[in-house]
């Protein structure tokens, strides 16, 4: 029987350290994300006073917690926005590259002066 997640090498089974490897893959975001949250979490919840807050016009009292996990969730959100602004920009990029060198290819092979 062929592995689907392996069809280069049908019957086969892992070898020790590829099953280590996928078995520990799970650890790197984990501890990344504690090394995130923990802190954020420290800051957040030892800063439980109100504040006044002025927005865009508005003026509203809030406890200084919700202010910062506001703040903390918009840039995460706008980091994942970012990043894949970035990777679109990245392959629109590449394939417009990619067209233009068959275009010219093309065009090149089309010549009838030979230039």
């Amino acid at each position: 029987m062929t592995d689907p997640a392996r069809p280069d090498r049908p019957d086969t089974q892992p070898s020790a350290a590829e099953a280590s490897s996928e078995g520990r893959r799970w650890l790197t975001p984990v501890l990344l994300s504690v090394l995130v949250l923990v802190p954020v979490g420290i800051l957040i919840f030892s800063n439980l006073d109100a504040t006044e807050v002025s927005w865009a016009g508005f003026r509203f009292d809030q406890p200084l917690w919700v202010i910062l996990l506001v703040t903390f969730v918009a840039g995460m959100v706008g980091g994942k926005l970012a990043g894949w602004g970035w990777r679109h920009w990245r392959k629109r990029r590449k394939r417009l590259k990619e067209e233009l060198q068959v275009l010219r290819k093309h065009a090149a092979d089309n010549d009838p002066a030979g230039s």
